[in-house]
């Protein structure tokens, strides 16, 4: 003979601790991850564009004069764009993540963050050296030419 089962209280129903953004939200984050992904693309674009006119000056240098300095800086621009262009195109992964995924908005929101910030931090490194660049070129220019 079985005993009947006790009155078990109600399953309480899961909730999780992650924010869930509201319909509204999620438009605003749908369409911040659009604008980002076009850019990004666009970036990457510029990037492959710069490469190949890194290529064409390598090869006009080597039969005229040698010189590759524009050469590297067309390099240098293709590694920048291409950075930033893929640094936002993973940004803008994460923030579209937000919208289509539930119960990981923080997570997703987070990464996106972090992504935008490591591509800000290399930017502002890239500011400081290019501002720093130019002051020595100046100085240099100008010491040439009371030097005259």
């Amino acid at each position: 003979m079985s005993t009947p089962a006790p009155d078990l209280p109600p399953i309480k129903e899961y909730k999780s601790q992650q924010y869930e953004f509201s319909d509204e939200h999620n438009r605003e984050i749908s369409a911040l991850a659009d604008a980002m992904r076009a850019a990004s693309n666009l970036m990457m674009l510029v990037g492959l564009a710069f490469v190949a006119l890194a290529a064409l000056t390598v090869a006009q240098g080597t039969q005229a004069s040698g010189n590759y300095g524009p050469a590297l800086g067309l390099g240098a621009a293709a590694l920048l764009s291409l950075c930033v262009g893929f640094w936002t195109g993973g940004a803008a992964t994460s923030f579209r993540k937000v919208v289509e995924t539930r119960n990981e908005d923080i997570w997703h929101l987070m990464k996106a963050l972090g992504s935008l910030r490591a591509m800000y931090s290399l930017l502002r490194t890239l500011i400081f050296a290019a501002l720093t660049l130019a002051a020595v070129g100046l100085g240099l220019v100008g010491f040439a030419l009371l030097n005259k």
